[in-house]
C-alpha cells in the first residue's frame, strides 16, 4: 500500500486545481496556489489536488490484473467526478507533460474510461524557459482530445518565471491570471 491514510476532502468543491508536480519547490505547484487563490476570491468552492497524496505505480495491465485499480486512483476518480472544473499546471519535461500526469489520468481512468468526459479542462504552465511550457500545454491539450476531453481555449503559460524569496512568481501578470480563471465560470461549450 502505498499511502495509510484517507485523503479529506469537501463535497461542495466544484473547481480542482491540480499540480502535476510534488516536488519541493515547484514553481507549477506556486501557480497551481495562485490559480487557487484567485478562484477562491472569486467565490468559487475549489479543491487543491495534491498529487503526492495520491500515490500510484506506474500503471502495468498485468499489476491490475492482479491488485485491481489502487485506492488512491479510485478516490482520484471519485473527486473528478463530483467536480466541474479541474484546472491542470503542469510542468514541460523534455517538450512534453510530466510521466506523473500521464500516470495519474491512466489509472483514474481504469475506474470509468469517461471519468473526465464531464469536466471543462484548463492548461496551465509556469517555467524559467521562454516558452513557460507551452509545448507541454499543446501536448496535454492533444492528448486530452485523443481520450475525450474538451479544453478551454485559453491556456496560461507563464515563460521566464522564477519563484521570489517570498514564494511570489516574477513574471506572472495578474491579468493574464484573471482572464485565465474566468473560462471556469463559463458555461459554453469548451474546444478541443
Amino acid at each position: 500500500m502505498l499511502r495509510d491514510h484517507e485523503i479529506e476532502r469537501d463535497d461542495s468543491e466544484q473547481v480542482l486545481v491540480m499540480a502535476a508536480s510534488v516536488r519541493t519547490g515547484s514553481i507549477n505547484q506556486a501557480l497551481d496556489r495562485y490559480i487557487a487563490e484567485e478562484l477562491r476570491s472569486d467565490g468559487a468552492a475549489v479543491g487543491v489536488v495534491d498529487l503526492a497524496e495520491f500515490a500510484m505505480p506506474l500503471y502495468d495491465g498485468d499489476l491490475e490484473a492482479r491488485d485491481g485499480v489502487p485506492v488512491a486512483a479510485r478516490e482520484l476518480a471519485e473527486w473528478f467526478g463530483g467536480a466541474e472544473v479541474l484546472v491542470i499546471v503542469s510542468p514541460e519535461y523534455n517538450g512534453a507533460f510530466p510521466p506523473l500526469l500521464k500516470n495519474t489520468i491512466d489509472w483514474a481512468t481504469r475506474t470509468d474510461p469517461s471519468v473526465l468526459a464531464h469536466l471543462r479542462v484548463l492548461l496551465a504552465s509556469v517555467s524559467p524557459g521562454r516558452g513557460g511550457g507551452a509545448r507541454a500545454v499543446v501536448m496535454t491539450r492533444t492528448w486530452m482530445a485523443n481520450i475525450g476531453v474538451a479544453v478551454a481555449e485559453m491556456s496560461l503559460s507563464v515563460g521566464s518565471a522564477e519563484l521570489t524569496a517570498t514564494g511570489a512568481i516574477a513574471n506572472l501578470d495578474p491579468t493574464e491570471l484573471s482572464a485565465f480563471v474566468v473560462q471556469t465560470r463559463q458555461t459554453e461549450p469548451t474546444v478541443s
